[in-house]
């Protein structure tokens, strides 16, 4: 029988400044539900996965506790707990509330419910393989940089260029022993990638798909309507 050995952080705790709605950005509704639950939907069901820690902004703790905490449960969401000022600093919280007998840790954006579970899978046993993998998807846009002037300066290639999505998959002590050296910076880190990067680890990048977005404009949420009603 395959032992349920996957713990998932699942941050919730960003703001909807760049959709200018008046709650955060989980707790948008589509269907009925807020978006988290859709999320949690994609994996609760899978066998490895043993519990998942709900990071929100300290805001919301007592809201979210008093309204889903119950529900919640159901969905393998075993903690509860309140986030930090960024989101590396939450990612950090839910490390410190890991099950003594994870051995995989999956950091998943609590806005990106359009995520497969036969992703999810393939992160999991890549990240047992090689200690480090993420999901993502070929960049298929041309990309300019340019100056402070907006003048182009040149064009990138993008035949080596991915954009990182999650889950993000690690082996336990490799994602908390450099999420410790780094936690008294003051570096901002996009992604748990990077911090595992920077100590010098090999991440292996698993292909997703182009549909798993991060909600975080309101064009985000009219195309996340339309895929997770089609589903």
């Amino acid at each position: 029988m395959m032992k349920a050995d996957v713990s998932v952080i699942m941050p919730a705790a960003g703001l909807s400044l760049r959709m200018g709605a008046s709650v955060r950005k989980p707790f948008i509704m589509i269907g009925g539900k807020p978006v988290f639950f859709y999320t949690l939907e994609k994996f609760y069901k899978l066998k490895r996965i043993k519990e998942i820690i709900f990071v929100v902004n300290k805001e919301d703790l007592s809201t979210v506790i008093e309204k889903w905490s119950n529900e919640l449960k159901a969905y393998k969401v075993t903690k509860i707990i309140a986030g930090g000022e960024r989101r590396q600093d939450s990612v950090y919280q839910g490390l410190s509330q890991l099950d003594s007998d994870t051995r995989i840790v999956l950091i998943h954006d609590a806005v990106r419910p359009l995520v497969k579970s036969r992703e999810i899978e393939e992160v999991i046993e890549r990240a047992d393989q090689k200690g480090a993998a993420i999901l993502a998807s070929p960049m298929k846009l041309t990309v300019k940089k340019v100056n402070s002037s907006l003048e182009i300066i040149k064009t990138v290639p993008r035949h080596d260029l991915w954009m990182a999505q999650t889950p993000q998959g690690f082996k336990r002590d490799l994602i908390v022993n450099t999420y410790e050296k780094i936690k008294d910076t003051n570096a901002e880190l996009t992604d748990d990638a990077e911090v595992v990067e920077k100590a010098g680890h090999t991440v292996e990048i698993v292909s997703g798909s182009y549909d798993n977005i991060k909600i975080t404009t309101r064009e985000d949420l009219k195309l996340a309507e339309l895929l997770l009603v089609k589903r």
